[in-house]
């Protein structure tokens, strides 16, 4: 199976607002509002801290100077929630044998799929079908407008999220980024490939990669989607802020456990199962010395104190 995650974009919110009073839940609920100005009939609205278990998505009915009048609302939301106006209610999401190949959508896998605010990660799309696609893209869509954002700018992904070491937002929130839209996921995807490519570049030298398990299964222990957050977090933090950041010490604590588990004797790196992951093995073996004597021109091997084996 192939799981492949498609963060909310910054791109699709506009008006903000709050709640003004204390609402129960219900069908036709009449939100007051701070201020309804840039709302109108139809539109979707996210009620409630965004990633959160409060946070709902609405379409508006009706719309007053101070309230938002609800088609259905299920959670009870207090004074000073804030509302943002999505512009899309949908994600849809196809898939294709090539990056730049024609796409399907993936109907049979949930497509569309209603945005989810309480998500933090945004929508997972899991796919495990026989047409065998590679890449994936999702675009955003109005269930009452039918608008749809072009296909064809949308961004291809690979489907590999699921051995990604880890995800965009947990990298967001390590730095304190989650709602900053200047920020931009494909700079973010820079400094996470270099994260990954540096812990494997510890990792070669003891493990088999990608990381396997005990069982023979392929898994990415919560030790390294912890270094990937730290380290990825690192680097975006020390270029925007130096050494006056976070970022020098996060790299120096990731750096500090990588050499724990690179070095003989150290950390080990454990599976979900608390068995240690896979190990190398030295193909050509050990060999003792001197593995043969010559009499007449001495030992052929020679060894220096300087050498790693």
């Amino acid at each position: 199976m192939k799981t492949i995650l498609f963060p909310t974009d910054q791109s699709i919110k506009r008006e903000r607002t709050n709640v003004t009073a204390n609402t129960a839940p219900g069908n036709g609920v009449v939100l007051p509002v701070a201020n309804s100005s840039g709302y109108a009939v139809n539109d979707f609205i996210v009620i409630g801290p965004e990633g959160s278990e409060q946070a709902e998505l609405c379409k508006v009915t009706a719309v007053t100077t101070q309230t938002l009048t609800l088609a259905t609302m299920k959670l009870v939301h207090y004074t000073d929630e804030p509302i943002v106006k999505y512009q899309y209610n949908q994600r849809k999401f196809y898939g294709s044998l090539t990056a730049s190949g024609s796409y399907v959508e993936l109907t049979s896998y949930g497509s569309p799929a209603d945005i989810l605010p309480g998500d933090p990660q945004g929508n997972y799309l899991e796919y495990d079908g026989t047409e065998g696609y590679a890449y994936f893209k999702s675009t955003y869509y109005n269930t009452v407008t039918t608008d749809e954002t072009d296909l064809a700018d949308a961004e291809a992904v690979a489907g590999d999220d699921s051995t990604r070491y880890c995800s965009i937002y947990a990298i967001r929130k390590q730095t304190g980024l989650t709602n900053n839209p200047f920020i931009t996921d494909a700079q973010i995807e820079v400094y996470r490939k270099r994260a990954e490519n540096e812990i494997d570049s510890y990792l070669n030298a003891k493990y088999v990669l990608p990381l396997i398990n005990s069982s023979g299964t392929q898994e990415i222990p919560f030790m390294v989607e912890n270094l990937a957050t730290l380290l990825a977090g690192g680097y975006m933090d020390y270029q925007e802020f130096g050494a006056d950041g976070q970022g020098v010490k996060w790299l120096g604590e990731a750096r500090a456990i990588l050499k724990q588990l690179q070095s003989p004797g150290g950390q080990q790196l454990l599976g979900s199962d608390r068995l240690e992951m896979q190990t190398r093995t030295n193909s050509n073996g050990i060999m003792s010395y001197p593995d043969q004597v010559d009499n007449v021109n001495g030992p052929d091997r020679k060894f220096t104190m300087r050498q790693r084996f």
